[in-house]
Formats: C-alpha cells, structure tokens, sequence
C-alpha cells in the first residue's frame, strides 16, 4: 500500500505543469481506492450545477446526459458548496441509502448508467468557481473497505496543493497569452535583451523584422545584432545594463531614410515585469517617427512637409537648423510654423512642441 500511496503521490504532482497526466492519476486513484469511474468536475458557481470536464473515466453517454439535464439536480451539490477544501464528501455517510434510493437523480441517472456510490473532494475554490474531484463504485460493486477509504483522506492534501499549484500556474499561462497577444499587436518592433544582447522576448513586429533577408537586424546565436551600426548597439545595450554602475538609457538613430530610431532603455532588476529574471535587462523599442507623423497629420491636417518640420522641432532642432536641415530658406520654415501653429491652436514653439511629443507618445 505504501509503494501504490507513494506512487499516487508522484502522479499528482505530475499533473501541476502538464495537465495530460490528470486522467493517468485518475485512472490509478479510482483502481487505488476501490472505485469503477472517476471524473474532474468544474463548477461556476453563478451557476446552477457543476460541468464534467473531459477528464474523466465514465461513459460518454453519461456525461453528456450529466451536463445538459442533471447537474442542476445533483444532490452532492448541497454538501460540497460550503464544505472546506480538502474534505471528501461519501454519499452513502453522509446522504444515507434511504435517501439515496428515494432521489429522483440517483433513480434517473446514476442506476441507469449504472453508477452506485460517490466520493467527492473540493479541489480547489476562488470567489465563484471550484474544481471537484469525483470517484464512483459501479452499480453491483462492493462497497470500499476502511483501507481504501483511508487512502483516499492521505491522498487528499496532496491533491488540493497539486490543484492550488496547477491553477497558479494556468493562470500564469494565461497572462502570458495575454500579454503575448497585446505586444503581438503592437506595431511598434520590441525586444527584451540581457546585458550581452541575448534575446530573451522579441514580439511579432520583431519577429518578423529579424525574418527579414538582409535585414537591418538580425540574430547570431541568440544575440541581436545590427548590421550597420552593431558597434553603437552593443554599447548602448552595455550602457543600459551595465555590471557597474548607474544604468543608462540611449538612442540609435539609423541613420538610413527610414525615420527609425531605436530607443534603448533599461529595466532594473526590482521591476515587477522582471521577477522572473530577478536581472538587469534591457528593452529595445524600434520607434518609426513617419508612423507617429502620419497619425498627427491626419489628426491636424498638416502637409507632408508641415509634418517632417514638426519631427525635427521634437528632436530639439531650431527653425534654422530646421532649414538647413530640409534644404529649404528659413522663410519657408518660418510659413510652415504658422501654418502649424494655426492648425494645432498653439501660439509658441514650446506649447506646439509640448503636444506633439505628448500626442506622439500616444
């Protein structure tokens, strides 16, 4: 018995990081403790009944039946919803054989699919959900001895903390899936390097920048890399997450017509996005200034060339380093700036600067 305790054991801790090996356990634990059939039932409890999962070892015709008509009339119901985690509930105990062949749910459902007695244990419970566990002796199976009933109580805090474990777990799962999702979406290109480049995120737009032949950036052994200005990169990454020192953030101008900046910025090891690595890290967003520009002309209405004067006023440029800039007289540059100042209703540099950059961060 101790080697068959011990080897439950195992398997219930199996299933916290793979789910798969919920039906091997049940299938040992309903052999283990007496038992014919077993099932995982979830129960939102803004509802009326519980739901059998699909991990279960029961006819298939029963749990459909069991989902669609009487979950709702299950007498276990009463006795789990307030019962405390961990406690196994036996219907023969607790109900009574009276009462159990008196129930119209035992009569219409159980017998005929030839169901006779169940024990059932509290898995895991949030504010209006649980996970239950349900092991049955077959119609004409004897009863569980004491031994295998004793099994079942052992087992069950092992049981509860596999589930609490698993659930935590799930639902990292799903945040993850759910920030994976929201970066995906994000057009704007996105790494997440250590202090030697190594890539340890890249989101989709990043993803598919590095898929690019001849790409600006690429991967050589899981560092990122940059063709043309991989010097300036590498030390600007080192600046972000030095191994001495008061990190620093930084920006790589391309340099290449396209408008693109990269902006480097360092992530310290108490951020809460960063528990995991408990490191410094960096993180890389590839800024495309005519993408931010496009959104303000149509916003504003500016002309193409009122929308690359509007870029070099954010950098810091002056109206006449704006005009050797463009290649343009200063005359020009002096009518664009009215026509921005009419068209944003400002009156000053500083308060048309001031909303572009707010509005360029949106």
């Amino acid at each position: 018995m101790d080697m068959q305790y011990d080897r439950l054991v195992g398997l219930t801790y199996e299933c916290v990081l793979d789910e798969a090996n919920w039906l091997p356990l049940l299938t040992e634990l309903i052999y283990a403790s007496g038992r014919q059939q077993g099932a995982l039932l979830f129960w939102d409890q803004t509802e009326s009944g519980a739901l059998a999962s699909e991990i279960n070892l029961c006819d298939p015709g029963a749990i459909e039946t069991y989902n669609r008509e009487f979950c709702t009339i299950d007498p276990s119901k009463g006795f789990m919803l307030h019962r405390p985690v961990g406690h196994w509930y036996h219907d023969r105990e607790e109900y009574g054989p009276q009462r159990i062949a008196r129930d119209p749910y035992y009569q219409e459902f159980q017998r005929p699919n030839g169901m006779h007695n169940v024990s059932c244990l509290k898995l895991n419970e949030q504010a209006s959900s649980g996970v239950y566990l349900s092991v049955l002796t077959n119609l004409g199976a004897r009863y569980p001895d004491t031994q295998e009933q004793t099994l079942l109580t052992r087992l069950s805090e092992h049981l509860t903390r596999a589930a609490r474990m698993f659930g935590r777990i799930d639902e990292m799962r799903q945040q993850l899936a759910h920030r994976d999702l929201l970066l995906d979406q994000h057009p704007t290109s996105l790494w997440l390097l250590e202090g030697n480049a190594r890539v340890l995120y890249a989101n989709q737009a990043a993803r598919q920048r590095l898929g690019q032949r001849a790409g600006l950036f690429h991967e050589v052994f899981g560092r990122l890399r940059c063709r043309q200005h991989d010097t300036r990169l590498q030390a600007l990454v080192r600046q972000a997450a030095p191994r001495t020192g008061k990190a620093k953030a930084g920006w790589l101008s391309l340099d290449d017509g396209s408008g693109q900046e990269l902006l480097v910025t360092p992530v310290p090891a108490e951020a809460n996005f960063n528990r995991p690595f408990q490191r410094p890290l960096v993180l890389l967003a590839l800024l495309d200034a005519h993408r931010q520009s496009g959104l303000l002309g149509e916003l504003f209405g500016l002309t193409p060339a009122e929308q690359r004067l509007g870029a070099l006023l954010v950098r810091g440029l002056t109206p006449e380093h704006c005009a050797d800039q463009l290649g343009t007289s200063i005359n020009t540059v002096r009518s664009q700036l009215r026509a921005l100042f009419r068209k944003t209703c400002t009156s000053r540099q500083a308060e048309l600067v001031s909303l572009l950059v707010r509005l360029g961060q949106r």
